[in-house]
């Protein structure tokens, strides 16, 4: 699969393949449905009145409860995929970085992540482990432009757009990227982004990353 670098709002996006072959997938993921067979709400968390209701590890990871995921290979790759993200990017000087795996997430029926941004780094990045198939439910990146809330007159350029590419995201409030299993994407920590309810039987499992400007 090629790498998928492209400009979403301005801001720079990469969706890249992680291999499955160079870390223990499988057994993240046993760990992972293990934890939320114990309890489907873990680390209930809400900012707003979304009321947010997911099992995720964010801030728990010392909880005795649940077990947590050996993840030294998997960063290993990520440290790859990363820089390929900055491969992409013309900065001026060469600088150092480093990320951190944050949270897992992992939800089936009933359960949302409210629309959020990472403020404490200055690039995010989210791993598509496991999801159903026939449900794909990726992440709803939000239009950070202020006057897309009261842009009375919006419909009349969206319902003359075909091409729904990148080029003419300025015209929607969200954008949903296409994703499969394996995927990961990586964009600035500041966009705003959630993840909307589904209804299926299979656990949808992420991992969530920030990285670090030095």
């Amino acid at each position: 699969m090629t790498d998928d670098f492209h400009f979403l709002w301005g801001l720079p996006i990469l969706k890249t393949k992680i291999d499955t072959n160079q870390y223990n997938k499988k057994d993240i993921i046993n760990i992972i449905e293990k934890n939320y067979q114990k309890n489907n709400l873990r680390q209930k968390w809400s900012n707003s009145y979304f009321n947010t209701n997911i099992h995720h590890s964010l801030e728990d990871d010392d909880n005795e409860n649940f077990e947590k995921p050996n993840y030294l290979d998997l960063n290993k790759i990520y440290h790859e995929a990363i820089q390929k993200y900055f491969n992409n990017i013309s900065f001026i000087k060469d600088f150092n970085f480093k990320h951190q795996i944050v949270n897992y997430t992992a939800s089936k029926h009933e359960s949302i992540m409210e629309p959020h941004h990472h403020t404490d780094c200055e690039f995010s990045m989210v791993h598509y482990l496991q999801f159903d198939e026939n449900n794909k439910n990726s992440t709803v990146f939000l239009n950070p432009y202020t006057f897309f809330d009261y842009w009375e007159n919006k419909k009349k350029l969206t319902d003359k757009v075909y091409d729904t590419s990148f080029n003419h995201s300025w015209l929607f409030g969200e954008w949903k990227h296409f994703v499969e299993e394996d995927d990961c994407i990586i964009f600035p920590a500041i966009l705003r982004h959630f993840v909307r309810n589904q209804n299926t039987d299979k656990l949808r499992v992420t991992i969530a990353s920030n990285i670090y400007i030095d």
